[in-house]
């Protein structure tokens, strides 16, 4: 029997490798990801076996940048459209919020107080949807993709829970914990090449017929030489 693998993706965490990954490399279409394929060019790091059993992307939208920066908003919400149009393994998204944080800092003029909007409850959605997923049976193995040392008590959590389920941690490029990864040390990293190997069409068709395109911002650049 084949070994039934969830993806679990921190969307923000996997974002901020990307976007890292495309202002070193130039190349902006690295943000144009393919999460499926992504998630199964490393099922044999889980099992000869490993089949992917479902995939789930948590994020937020940046409503907040309706105004200061709304191609930004554009763009995340087109990447989602994407996701969840192309090939027979549908992501399912989770959808979290961006809020306002009040900051204080002290500097060489003193208490600066400031405020930052800041993506709240991925973390905890993960975790959850994780939980369900393993208790339901629904699954044998999981990977969550990201860095975030936030994750260690669920990692922790889910051994206790489900010491027969392996979870591992796919660490986007730069991301790396070693929190993580002693909790998990079938844990594995992705490169700037892994992320470049999986990108989506340029044109995906959503179910009512209509065509979608990766953002002009993010198309591969082709060289003039």
């Amino acid at each position: 029997m084949s070994r039934r693998v969830c993806f679990l993706f921190d969307g923000f965490n996997l974002y901020h490798s990307l976007a890292q990954a495309s202002a070193e490399t130039g190349d902006h279409s690295l943000k144009w990801l393919d999460l499926v394929g992504l998630g199964r060019s490393c099922l044999h790091l889980v099992d000869k076996t490993a089949e992917i059993q479902s995939v789930h992307y948590f994020t937020a939208l940046p409503e907040h940048l309706h105004k200061t920066d709304p191609t930004r908003l554009l763009r995340h919400k087109t990447y989602l459209r994407a996701i969840t149009a192309h090939g027979p393994v549908r992501p399912q998204i989770h959808i979290g919020r961006i809020q306002q944080q009040a900051v204080r800092i002290t500097t060489d003029t003193g208490l600066q107080e400031g405020r930052l909007w800041r993506e709240k409850g991925t973390d905890v959605a993960l975790a959850m949807t994780l939980v369900e997923i393993l208790a339901s049976g629904a699954a044998d193995d999981a990977v969550i993709i990201s860095g975030d040392a936030d994750y260690l008590p669920a990692a922790e959590t889910i051994k206790r829970m489900f010491p027969h389920i392996s979870v591992r941690f796919g660490f986007p490029r730069g991301r790396t914990s070693s929190e993580l990864l002693k909790a998990a040390p079938l844990s594995f990293t992705f490169t700037t090449a892994s992320y470049a190997a999986h990108p989506l069409p340029d044109a995906i068709r959503l179910p009512s017929g209509k065509w979608i395109h990766c953002p002009s911002e993010w198309r591969k650049k082709l060289s003039s030489s």
